[in-house]
């Protein structure tokens, strides 16, 4: 049986983690989901309410508004210097010098927080 991709949409970290956690309750988890399972625990630090209101926070952001994806890509990795937020960002996204600076000045409120 072929699996087809139906659909596509961002996840944050805390949504797989959560979604691990269940299906680990229900049955055994794969070696990859083990793995990733691994991975989310060492690093999604922020919890629920911090994920929401960074992602709030973010979508009103120029060119965050229309790009949910990168939204989520900021969320999952916190980049705390603009160096980290430029490699994040695709070359077909132009964000001004203040825009990043509002990002990492964001970023940063919730790196303190969970480090």
């Amino acid at each position: 049986m072929e699996n087809k991709v139906v659909s596509m949409k961002p996840v944050s970290l805390f949504e797989v983690k959560q979604v691990l956690k269940e299906r680990g309750t229900e049955k055994e988890l794969t070696y990859e989901q083990d793995q990733t399972s691994k991975f989310i625990e060492k690093f999604a630090k922020l919890t629920e309410k911090q994920t929401e209101d960074l992602i709030s926070e973010l979508k009103k952001i120029g060119p965050l508004k229309e790009n949910e994806f990168l939204v989520y890509e900021i969320l999952n990795v916190i980049p705390t210097r603009i160096e980290q937020l430029k490699l994040i960002i695709p070359k077909n996204v132009t964000m001004t010098d203040d825009e990043m600076k509002a990002v990492i000045s964001l970023t940063e409120k919730f790196a303190e927080k969970v480090q």
